[in-house]
């Protein structure tokens, strides 16, 4: 009766809140909450009121707790949700933003989300509880047979038991939710306050002279002006930090008259945390806050700085009176406010754009000062959440510059070129002029062009009048008919100068300065950009500003080595990801010549993907939005090098991505807009179909045909995370030649690894020999750990193996079929320079040695064009042996990023392949017979084989227990030669840390055939390893001279291999090796194009590829021969090959490297060596950030199959002759130590020894004086790896 009478109650329940859904304003018999008041929802059992506990976040548990008035998460807003009576979104009253959800994907528990009112999980039913007063229960409007209840351990829960009174709830009206005035810093709709209008980048002088005067800034607009007028606040300020803004100092810091003597000392620009101020935070997709924008309440572990600046500075004469003095920040993380002379001047933020005030009216002659307080995080760090240190402070420069009382405020310059021959057209140059004080007055402006070799092309001039009243004028100066121009490209950066003057109404000059013009044509035509009338690849990769001892505060010596680097390498574009770059650098890309796609500083990355994408979405945000697009597009459009405008970085969609877009196209109408958001969401404004981490099967779709029609731009790809970029060459196989495939930006250029305050402070910058870098790994915060270095070369700058191949995949010199060993095909990937430009020389090569080099005649060849080249090879191939053929283009002039002879291009082909087998051992009957004996050790059978000098002993289990010669270990004790090996460990494997075993899967080894002597006096034996991932055969024979044959045979059991191959130990002794293989520097069956096979000597301990965190590395593909020598004793272990071999040899194991997270944890002192002797490694690829851009399946192990080589081994000591390579191993010996280059050995006089970067560009040279030791020094270079010519041989050095 029970169960019935339970039965009918709930099912009377049910249907009054089903008749209440759809008759509610009849039934409704109570008052309904009401909109303007704020309300506690208490528990009708239990008293205790519904809580988000002060926390705003999305999935923050609601719940219910003791009721404390002072408690802002405790007080409600009932928010009416459509037209059916009674329906509501429940959002916080302390955090407008976030609503009460019933989470259907979490058992239906209460949480947090962010208020939506047309989302069905917020919207919730108010029933009133027949017979109680001011009680009601919440239904879910979507099922209204479930509703809210308390749970017995405080959590709140849907649930169909509408019975229990534990559903019941009164809204009792408490105190409105009295929130403090926002903070600047903490609300979206005040980004500045008092700063000036955008506008152009400029220099004012005084005069043209003046102007002219300054040749060094003239030329090269990146440097700091002389006589201009202008005065740097660079260099020292006083500073108070304190970690959180509440503690800051109050008026007696910005005071006229306040004293802060007792304050620390810091450098401007720089960043705070790299001066000891608070931690950097490496968080990337996260944020050190709550998701509760715009407040910022930080996360356990992180405070949100605050840090007050002061300094004195002179007022240049004759500023005070006749003069409009303007502050200028170049950037500021992440909001500050200005005082000078104790007067507010304003406040900023968007913390990678310029700010700028006005200060007319508040300096004076003399002395003045100026104080600055920055917030480290404010609601503009919601837009700021790229992938990079989180860092702040004043991080670029500050200056003054003046400028007559009325002045030219803006100018843009706009070419149009005739698309018939593109050489003649017209320039408009278009003036801003401001008169703050609406005086009448008359002004002149002149605008003079000279071409880039100084002369004057012509002069415009407009005479401008202001009425009284007036305050602003706008006029354009165009010059017609010019003809004969030189084009701005990227391969040709011809840059014209176009001079500005103004004076007054009698003719007196009061202000000139000058902008760089470009003169190119670049449009959308057919899927394709065309830059000038032709198609371009853009070859491209990301930047970020970062320095190792600076972090975000990048000097202009580091922006010009990058720049460089960049040249030498192929690449011809840069991403400014994802915030624009001072205006300084963008000078170099138009000097050097780089295509540039500038970047607005907007990435609300964790709202996007976590937090609903309502950022960009909501209208409040989007003049912030729209103002961080416009400051970018008004201070760069005078650059030629930028050709794209970019609206930001994964921000999803939304109204304010659209707003940005259509600003962007008000302003600058010509220039192509990005966003690789609006391609993945849909959206219309891009004008590029843009694609980040594709597949490569991906690209060869979207390449040929998108659903857009729309150029095909890959953002960002080839993830260079630690040992990577993998199957870069399949990349632009599918875009070179497709319809609408345009390029892509590899992410990203340099690591961004950075050194401790407290090492730089203790100048402790190495450990172990090491740079002791640090990743996110060691510093506070949500962070991502070692995803922070995902650089082509370290933070130090030099060059690596993967910027070696992306120079060669990069290269515009696409050499094609070789013929007859004479006649060469090639095509010119340039778009505007003639092959004839360079010179050509090639060299050939005959088992790895020089035997012919000679030049060849410029080749003719039109950009686009095909042509075929005769070789005048003199050599004759002798049968028996590889000949080989290298050719190179390289520069025949000098140009501003390379000297003269650098190699541009290049490539190897085979003339005459090696022999397929190695010759047999010869036999020689002067040598007595191998001997084989046996001992019992324990239950063990011990062979010893020996031919008197060297001997072996193998166990009977089939593992090898010693291998020495003349009494010298070869293998260590007791550590199996030759054991199967599958481990390694790179980032593109698992970008986290390893998670692999670090075992090789045998669980057998067997002896199947005992050691036996031949006929011929050789002994020869079986083993055979067994196991889970690839089993492995080992037929030996020992000769009487000494040499080992190894034949191995692998049959693979699993997928996913790693590796198919053998390592064994050897002593740590063994420190030099020469080899003839791909090199010099590591390389992978998916990343050895740029590795040409050749002769290389190297020190075991250089051929460790110095990555931020360990990895497995040194791999070398191809091998011939190999040779290693103890230093300790001259013992050298010589090896040819037969079949497929790679092969690396390093002092650490590839689990130990795996067991690391910096390279400087890395032992110094080598405790052991470890050789690889590999039928094949696994590719790289591309896996450490992407869906499916792992190794190519082309490139992966086979997981079935018998695959077989032949190792060919020799021992014997540097004192015995005729045994094998002895000459090229003790001749000569390279090594650095503490940046001096030594070189050892036989030496004659007058030897050239050259020392290259990875590159090819020659950094130091010197000749041997015929002493047995001499050193070049090499410490004005970067740490990283270099290669040592000396006469015909190539050492491998690493710095």
């Amino acid at each position: 009766m029970k169960k019935l009478q339970f039965f009918r109650q709930t099912a009377r329940w049910q249907r009054r809140a089903l008749l209440c859904l759809l008759t509610a304003g009849s039934l409704w018999s109570f008052a309904q909450p009401d909109e303007s008041k704020t309300y506690h929802i208490r528990s009708f059992t239990t008293d205790k009121v519904v809580s988000n506990f002060n926390n705003g976040d999305n999935d923050a548990p609601v719940m219910v707790e003791t009721e404390d008035e002072t408690s802002f998460g405790q007080k409600w807003k009932f928010v009416k949700a459509g037209a059916t009576e009674g329906v509501y979104i429940i959002t916080s009253a302390g955090f407008p933003t976030a609503a009460i959800d019933v989470a259907p994907n979490k058992n239906y528990y209460l949480l947090n989300w962010t208020a939506n009112t047309a989302s069905d999980n917020q919207k919730l039913l108010v029933q009133a509880v027949e017979g109680e007063d001011g009680v009601y229960q919440l239904l879910w409007n979507k099922t209204p047979t479930m509703g809210v209840t308390e749970l017995s351990d405080s959590r709140l829960q849907l649930t169909n038991n509408l019975t229990s009174q534990a559903t019941w709830f009164r809204l009792v009206e408490t105190t409105e939710q009295v929130l403090p005035e926002p903070n600047k810093w903490e609300d979206e709709t005040c980004f500045g306050e008092n700063k000036l209008a955008p506008h152009a980048t400029f220099m004012p002088y005084a005069t043209t002279a003046a102007l002219r005067a300054d040749a060094v800034r003239y030329a090269q607009p990146w440097n700091d002006p002389n006589g201009a007028e202008w005065l740097s606040l660079n260099g020292l300020w006083k500073l108070s930090w304190t970690n959180a803004p509440s503690n800051a100092p109050e008026e007696e810091f910005w005071g006229d008259n306040a004293d802060v003597e007792e304050w620390d000392t810091i450098t401007v620009p720089s960043c705070l945390e790299m001066k000891g101020y608070g931690s950097p935070y490496y968080i990337n997709v996260d944020t050190p806050f709550n998701d509760n924008y715009p407040k910022i309440v930080m996360r356990a572990g992180c405070v949100n700085s605050a840090a007050s600046y002061r300094r004195t500075f002179i007022l240049p004469e004759g500023w005070e009176n006749d003069k409009r003095v303007v502050l200028h920040f170049d950037g500021i993380y992440s909001a500050a406010f200005v005082w000078v002379n104790g007067e507010y001047v304003g406040y900023t933020q968007e913390s990678n754009n310029d700010a700028e005030f006005d200060l007319t009216s508040v300096v004076r002659s003399g002395e003045n000062n100026i104080a600055v307080r920055v917030i480290r995080f404010s609601d503009g760090s919601y837009l700021e959440g790229q992938d990079m240190w989180r860092m702040s402070g004043i991080h670029r420069d500050v200056y003054l510059y003046a400028t007559p009382k009325t002045y030219v405020q803006d100018h843009f310059l706009s070419s149009t070129l005739s698309t018939s021959d593109y050489t003649s057209g017209s320039l408009q140059v278009s003036l801003k002029m401001e008169n703050p004080a609406a005086a009448a007055v008359t002004k002149h402006v002149i605008a003079t062009l000279l071409s880039p070799s100084g002369e004057q092309v012509g002069s415009e001039r407009a005479e401008v009048n202001f009425a009284a009243g007036e305050t602003e004028k706008k006029t354009v100066l165009t010059f017609s008919a010019l003809s004969g121009l030189q084009l701005w490209s990227a391969e040709t950066p011809s840059l014209y100068t176009v001079e500005i003057s103004q004076t007054d109404a009698d003719g007196n000059e009061e202000m000139a300065f000058a902008t760089k013009h470009g003169f190119r044509d670049v449009r959308i035509k057919s899927g394709k950009v065309y830059v000038n009338g032709k198609a371009v690849l853009f070859k491209g990769v990301n930047t970020q500003d970062t320095h190792p001892v600076h972090g975000r505060s990048i000097d202009v010596a580091t922006m010009l080595r990058d720049v460089q680097i960049m040249k030498q390498a192929n690449i011809n574009t840069v991403r400014g990801s994802h915030y624009p770059r001072q205006a300084k650098m963008y000078s170099m890309f138009d000097y050097y010549g780089l295509y540039c796609m500038d970047e607005a500083d907007i990435e609300c990355h964790y709202n996007w993907e976590q937090g609903g994408n309502t950022i960009t979405r909501a209208q409040s945000w989007q003049p912030q939005f729209v103002d961080r697009m416009e400051r970018m597009v008004m201070r760069d459009r005078n650059f030629p090098s930028v050709i794209f405008w970019s609206l930001g970085n994964e921000s999803g969609t939304g109204i304010n991505m659209q707003a940005a877009y259509n600003r962007a196209k008000e302003l600058d109408p010509a220039r192509i807009v990005h966003y690789e958001g609006a391609t993945r969401g849909g959206a219309a404004y891009t004008d590029l179909y843009s694609v980040m981490y594709p597949t490569v099967s991906a690209v060869a779709s979207a390449a040929k045909n998108n659903s857009k029609r729309q150029p095909y731009f890959i953002c960002e790809y080839a993830h260079a995370m630690g040992n990577a970029v993998g199957n870069l060459k399949e990349y632009w196989e599918k875009i070179e030649g497709s319809t609408y495939g345009i390029g892509g930006c590899i992410w990203d250029f340099v690591d961004q690894s950075i050194y401790s305050a407290e090492d730089i402070k203790n100048g402790t910058l190495t450990q172990n020999g090491r740079p002791k870098y640090m990743t996110g790994y060691d510093f506070p915060g949500p962070s991502q750990g070692n995803f922070v270095n995902n650089g082509l070369i370290p933070a130090h700058r030099a060059w690596t193996s993967k910027l070696a191949q992306v120079k060669q995949i990069y290269q515009y010199v696409r050499f094609g079929s070789l013929s007859s060993n004479k006649y060469l095909q090639l095509t010119n990937g340039y778009a505007f320079t003639n092959l004839n430009a360079f010179d050509v020389t090639y060299a050939v090569l005959c088992d790895g040695e020089e035997v012919e080099t000679g030049e060849i005649a410029p080749v003719n060849c039109l950009p686009g064009n095909s042509s075929l080249v005769t070789l005048p090879i003199a050599t004759t191939l002798e049968e028996g042996k590889e000949y080989l053929l290298n050719v190179t283009f390289s520069l025949r002039e000098a140009t501003s990023w390379a000297e003269a002879g650098y190699p541009i291009a290049a490539q190897q082909y085979v003339l005459q392949s090696r022999p397929d087998a190695l010759p047999a051992v010869a036999a020689d009957a002067s040598l007595s017979p191998v001997t084989v004996t046996s001992s019992v050790i324990g239950s063990n059978t011990l062979y010893n084989i020996s031919n008197g000098k060297e001997t072996i002993e193998v166990y009977g289990m089939g593992k090898m227990r010693t291998w020495k010669y003349d009494g010298k270990a070869i293998m260590e004790n007791m550590y199996n030669f030759l054991d199967y090996s599958d481990f390694r460990w790179v980032e593109n494997d698992e970008a986290t840390g390893n998670t692999r075993n670090t075992g090789n899967g045998i669980t057998a080894y067997a002896m199947t055939q005992v050691p036996t002597v031949d006929a011929d006096g050789s002994a020869y034996w079986t083993t055979l390893h067994t196991g889970t991932l690839c089993n492995a055969q080992y037929d030996y024979r020992f000769y009487p001279n000494g040499t080992l044959d190894v034949q191995v045979t692998y049959t693979p059991q699993s997928s996913d291999l790693r590796r198919i191959g053998s390592a064994m130990q050897m002593p740590a002794g063994f420190q030099e090796v020469t080899y003839y293989a791909r090199g010099p520097w590591d390389n992978f069956c998916d990343r050895k194009e740029a590795a040409f096979l050749g002769r290389y000597t190297s020190s075991v301990a250089d051929m460790l590829e110095p990555t931020p965190r360990p990895q497995t590395s040194g791999n070398r593909t191809e091998l011939r021969e190999l040779t290693l020598r103890n230093v300790t004793n001259d013992l050298i272990l010589s090896l040819q090959t037969e079949g497929q071999v790679d092969f690396g040899v390093l002092h650490h194991a590839d689990k130990d490297l795996a067991g690391v997270r910096h390279a400087w944890n890395l032992g110094a002192t080598p405790s052991k060596t470890i050789l690889h002797l590999d039928y094949a490694q696994k590719g790289l690829g591309n896996g450490s950030c992407g869906k499916g851009t792992g190794t190519l399946a082309g490139y992966c192990l086979p997981s079935s199959g018998t695959y077989t080589h032949l190792l060919r081994f020799r021992p014997y000591l540097s004192t015995e002759s005729g045994l094998g390579q002895v000459e090229t191993l003790t001749n000569c010996r390279a090594w650095v130590v503490e940046g001096i280059l030594h070189l050892q050995g036989s030496l004659d006089a007058g030897t050239e020894v050259k020392v290259y970067d990875l590159g090819g560009s020659c950094v130091a040279t010197a000749r041997t004086d015929g002493n047995s030791h001499q050193t070049v020094n090499l410490n004005s270079q970067p740490r990283g790896t270099y290669l040592v010519k000396v006469g015909r041989r190539t050492f491998k050095v690493l710095r």
